[in-house]
């Protein structure tokens, strides 16, 4: 065996990666933050909700604003989940291999990484959870004979995944998948009925957790409008009538031709500012504010289904391409690939004393990230392949923590793909956990990479 095979490389590893938290926390500290973020602190400080955003992080930033004003209590918690979690995947072997930590190291470089770990959107904190949740969930399945232990980390990668969940409505997924890959890792220890009743009672804490703190939420932000609380859902259906119409001008409206006739002429009128690449352009349309949300209760969502059903052919069109455009960015700079600064509404940010921000640091963070734009690294497709690939790896190799880091995988995949159906905006960073949890995967294979080689390149003695 060789010196290199023998030689511990954790230290450099979690050096590195310790080097690199507090790195990315020198060069983006109190944070960047957009539209989104600026009005989730409003609401956190207010208490109260304006948005159809989850809740929990507005209470969250609500929280840790009156320990320390502004965004960087938050920034650094968010940032510290994620490289915790990289630090600790290092427990998982007794020796860490050098090529680690030089996967680390060009993470590090990467802006997945030295941008998006600064900036305060729910896409990162969902994702660093999720994460830090599986690596919760890898231990328990590495540990499963110490029972202490055990339940500990059970508890543990329930509460981080369901906090990712809360974050993140279509999050769910991210526990699902950790479920699944518990119950994969156990199944050859403890039999398939031991295992699936593991997997289960994951999924029925994590709900708990989920039920428990939405209705606790419910109370402490009130929605101040109501009426917005099945927003988002009927953009959704906004946008696909409005895609289909623009690939069939005929389309049959009913029931809201019969029951809101300006409505459906607004929806028709709109298909001259449709853009797959975001709803956003549909704001031109006038008569959606004027007629369509005031449509009769009901109406909007049976005629999203009528069309959906007898149009099928273009509604599919129309959400194939919707998902090319997020999936793939063909235009990445239209689909905001970083962020730095502060921007939002000016009234919110008055409202905050918080002003208006991009300086030169910021400009240097957001130039080098430009550099990067149209090469794999600021692209969710070669992502995606490394994760299907390290899936497959794990899976392959068949370490207990091996089958959890699959879930994990499969569930960023699942994650990605559940936006043919839901996308709104091509924005880089909807798809932000399949990027992370690629490197993640990546990093977890390349921690003891000769158990691979012994079980595939190396005859039997």
């Amino acid at each position: 065996m060789s010196d290199d095979r023998k030689r511990d490389f954790g230290g450099l590893y979690r050096g590195i990666a310790m080097t690199g938290l507090v790195l990315i926390l020198a060069v983006n500290l109190p944070g960047h933050m957009t539209t989104d973020s600026v009005i989730q602190l409003a609401e956190g400080r207010a208490d109260a909700q304006r948005s159809f955003n989850p809740a929990f992080m507005s209470w969250l930033l609500g929280r840790l604003d009156s320990l320390l004003a502004g965004t960087s209590l938050f920034v650094a918690m968010n940032a510290g989940v994620f490289f915790a979690s990289l630090v600790a995947l290092s427990r998982l072997t007794p020796r860490v291999h050098w090529l680690a930590a030089v996967l680390v190291f060009l993470a590090l470089l990467t802006p997945q990484l030295l941008i998006y770990q600064g900036i305060v959107w729910k896409d990162v904190m969902f994702a660093n959870f999720a994460i830090a949740g599986t690596v919760c969930l890898a231990f328990a399945a590495d540990r499963w004979s110490q029972v202490r232990s055990r339940f500990a980390l059970l508890a543990g990668a329930a509460l981080l995944l369901a906090i990712a969940a809360l974050v993140r409505q279509n999050g769910v997924l991210a526990l699902l998948a950790g479920a699944a890959g518990l119950i994969l890792a156990l199944r050859s220890r403890s039999g398939w009925k031991a295992s699936l009743a593991a997997g289960l009672g994951l999924v029925a804490a994590g709900s708990a957790v989920i039920l428990l703190a939405s209705a606790t939420l419910h109370r402490a932000l009130p929605q101040l409008d109501p009426s917005t609380s099945g927003a988002g859902l009927r953009i959704i259906q906004h946008f696909d009538i409005i895609g289909v119409l623009a690939r069939d001008p005929q389309a049959s409206l009913e029931p809201l031709e019969s029951r809101a006739p300006k409505a459906a002429d607004a929806l028709r009128d709109a298909t001259a500012f449709y853009s797959a690449e975001r709803v956003d352009t549909l704001d031109q349309a006038k008569g959606i504010g004027d007629y369509v949300w005031a449509a009769p209760e009901g109406v909007v969502p049976a005629t999203w289904a009528n069309l959906v059903i007898r149009e099928f052919p273009d509604y599919a069109s129309h959400r194939l391409e919707v998902f090319r455009q997020i999936f793939l960015t063909p235009d990445v700079r239209a689909c905001l690939p970083v962020t730095t600064g502060v921007q939002g509404p000016e009234a919110v940010l008055a409202e905050l004393d918080l002003p208006s921000r991009q300086d030169r640091r910021d400009n240097q963070l957001f130039n080098y990230a430009t550099w990067l734009y149209g090469t794999p690294v600021m692209s969710h497709l070669p992502y995606a392949l490394v994760s299907l690939a390290t899936m497959v790896l794990l899976v392959l190799r068949g370490r207990p923590s091996d089958f959890v880091m699959a879930g994990l995988q499969a569930g960023a995949l699942a994650f990605a793909g559940s936006f043919l159906v839901i996308a709104l905006a091509c924005d880089y960073r909807y798809l932000y956990f399949l990027d992370l949890a690629a490197i993640t995967g990546v990093i977890h294979l390349a921690l003891d990479p000769s158990g691979l080689g012994r079980r595939f390149w190396r005859h039997p003695s």
